[in-house]
């Protein structure tokens, strides 16, 4: 069989899974603190470079060959969105690296860009998008005290009850803030939620990174360039599809010769 018939499926199946990635992309242009995902397409090695079992059907004419191309992985891009103002005191947005935490499943911790909370019925503060539980800087969620009234969160994330009406003390509490030293590592579970396979990775969210009350981070997604995007790879995968049928063609003509009439 043809090898350029290899190269060109494995170009296919690269470009519709960045063709997947792209369209998610475009799905969440509205989606609170998104980080679009990123396509990573890699060339592949000769076969024979890529495992040594492959070394003894080595063709030395096809030695500098490459193998085609494939997707070696998503990324998650961490440029930061624009802010926009909202003048509600649940809302939150960071400047700067960094994510809030909130709480998993099985002591997993939970990140997530979007800082759009809210109070649930027993007075915990959770994210709005998964009512997952906001942690504090002790790892356990914030519960907020019903008798006091008004809520403030300084640009290090430390949350600020004031007394209330019967003239009870000031609460505060440090919300937990992280950061990742190898974005690589970050795991997107869905609902603008991510997570690390490591938790080791994970630091304390860095000293230049503000948070900002009142405010919410859009979403880093730019509706014209994932357009751009997508119609750049249906082109190529368009061309890997004419590549695949003519050298289909080509094998069609190869087995007529000879053939008796």
């Amino acid at each position: 069989m043809l090898y350029g018939l290899y190269l060109s499926a494995a170009g296919l199946q690269a470009q519709e899974r960045r063709q997947d990635m792209i369209a998610n992309n475009m799905a969440n242009a509205l989606t609170n603190g998104f980080k679009r995902d990123l396509a990573i397409v890699q060339s592949r090695n000769n076969a024979a470079h890529e495992d040594p079992a492959m070394i003894p059907y080595k063709i030395p004419v096809l030695d500098d060959q490459g193998g085609g191309v494939f997707l070696q992985g998503g990324g998650v891009d961490l440029t930061q969105g624009s802010l926009k103002t909202t003048n509600n005191l649940n809302d939150l947005a960071l400047d700067g690296r960094g994510f809030f935490a909130l709480k998993g499943d099985n002591d997993q911790t939970v990140l997530t860009r979007d800082g759009s909370f809210t109070v649930n019925d027993q007075g915990t503060l959770v994210h709005a998008a998964s009512g997952r539980a906001v942690l504090g800087e002790d790892g356990q969620p914030i519960t907020l005290d019903p008798t006091l009234d008004m809520i403030k969160v300084d640009k290090r994330g430390q949350l600020t009850q004031y007394g209330g009406a019967g003239g009870g003390g000031d609460a505060t509490t440090q919300l937990k803030l992280l950061d990742v030293k190898d974005p690589r590592q970050l795991v997107k579970m869905g609902r603008n939620l991510l997570t690390v396979n490591d938790p080791s990775v994970l630091t304390p969210m860095k000293e230049t990174t503000q948070v900002l009350q009142g405010n919410l981070e859009m979403s880093g997604v730019d509706p014209i360039v994932e357009m751009v995007n997508m119609m750049s790879g249906q082109r190529i995968f368009d061309a890997n599809a004419k590549m695949i049928s003519l050298q289909d063609t080509t094998l069609q003509s190869t087995n007529g010769i000879g053939r008796i009439a």
